[in-house]
């Protein structure tokens, strides 16, 4: 389960309640190791606290539980009152509010999550589209799919042999993959994406991020964006960018 799935499952969380589902567990499991995902879980905790908080505040109008349990058939129907309007009109937006907040599209067009996304992908080990060590027909291939294909390579990577390639997608966004053998029987991914496609691009400088078993280059060069992952393993940064 990644960090979408996991937030998917927890925004339907009910502490107490399910905690017994095999899934709520796994993605409970999944938000105590990400440290991103355990915040956002504690302040949805928090607003779910706050929103069964307002709902117990609002008044129950005393006949209603006579007129439950009257034993006449026929009620004569009873107008209720501006406050009772108002207070029924408040729970219903709040009602209208929450189901908002939690059927909203998971995920975001954050740098972050599409990172995680690439790199756990990595480790499940993605298809490979065109399996080649000719790095002209990758690009070849990308562009007639709609992904990235004018991008460049770092000088440490290019010293690496290409294995081949293929075309994902994340948030309909098309992304580039290529993969490289690091020369130990061990796979390094790289993956290129529009710098438009999301809100926070990475600084040009590598940035060093350890995302499950794997490690991850991230850095900005003009119009795109570039992931690098791959085991862990001493001057990363140093030895392939």
């Amino acid at each position: 389960m990644n960090h979408a799935e996991a937030k998917k499952a927890l925004a339907l969380y009910r502490p107490g309640i399910d905690d017994k589902d095999p899934e709520i567990r796994e993605a409970l499991q999944v938000a105590n190791a990400d440290p991103e995902l355990r915040q956002w879980l504690a302040e949805h905790k928090r607003f779910q606290a706050a929103v069964r908080g307002k709902f117990q505040e609002i008044p129950v109008p005393a006949s209603v539980r006579e007129r439950i349990l009257a034993k006449k058939k026929i009620v004569r129907p009873t107008f209720p009152s501006r406050q009772t309007l108002w207070l029924a009109s408040a729970a219903l937006v709040l009602f209208f509010a929450v189901i908002a907040v939690l059927f909203k599209p998971n995920g975001s067009n954050r740098f972050a999550d599409y990172e995680s996304r690439m790199v756990r992908g990595a480790l499940r080990e993605y298809r490979m589209d065109l399996v080649t060590s000719d790095l002209a027909q990758i690009r070849l291939a990308m562009a007639s799919r709609g992904a990235p294909s004018q991008f460049s390579l770092p000088k440490g990577l290019s010293k690496l042999s290409v294995v081949g390639g293929g075309a994902l997608k994340w948030r309909s966004n098309p992304v580039t993959m290529v993969c490289f053998d690091r020369g130990d029987k061990q796979m390094l991914f790289l993956f290129v994406l529009s710098r438009s496609a999301v809100k926070d691009s990475p600084a040009p400088k590598p940035e060093i991020t350890r995302i499950s078993r794997l490690q991850s280059a991230s850095w900005t060069e003009g119009e795109q964006i570039y992931v690098l992952a791959g085991p862990e393993e001493a001057g990363f940064v140093q030895k392939y960018l």
